[in-house]
């Protein structure tokens, strides 16, 4: 049940900022949607190793961080604030929705850790 609140949280508030910076609304009006996506971010991370700590090495764990480099890019290059948020949405869609032996797939070891 934490898990669906977490990911609802911020598939919600990244929603608004993602539709935010298409629409080009002023980002001043979107930092506190900026500051609620990355916190529920952090947290459903933190959440993730609390329930495994294979996590940050598993397909989902690596999908995340993919998901999570791609948006960091926005800071770096700004023009290409909507392809690589769009990507990175993609991916955010994928790594949740991938199956369960690649979500559990370890890196490390080489096998699918529950």
């Amino acid at each position: 049940m934490v898990d669906l609140v977490l990911r609802s949280g911020h598939i919600g508030t990244s929603s608004v900022l993602f539709g935010g910076v298409v629409l080009a609304v002023p980002f001043t009006r979107l930092l506190t949607w900026h500051h609620l996506s990355i916190a529920t971010g952090c947290i459903l991370i933190i959440f993730n190793i609390f329930k495994s700590r294979h996590w940050p090495y598993q397909g989902r764990g690596v999908a995340a961080w993919l998901h999570i480099g791609l948006v960091w890019l926005v800071h770096v290059r700004p023009e290409l604030v909507v392809p690589l948020l769009a990507t990175a949405l993609s991916v955010g869609v994928v790594g949740s929705h991938m199956p369960g032996f690649i979500r559990h797939w370890s890196l490390v070891h080489r096998r699918r850790i529950e």
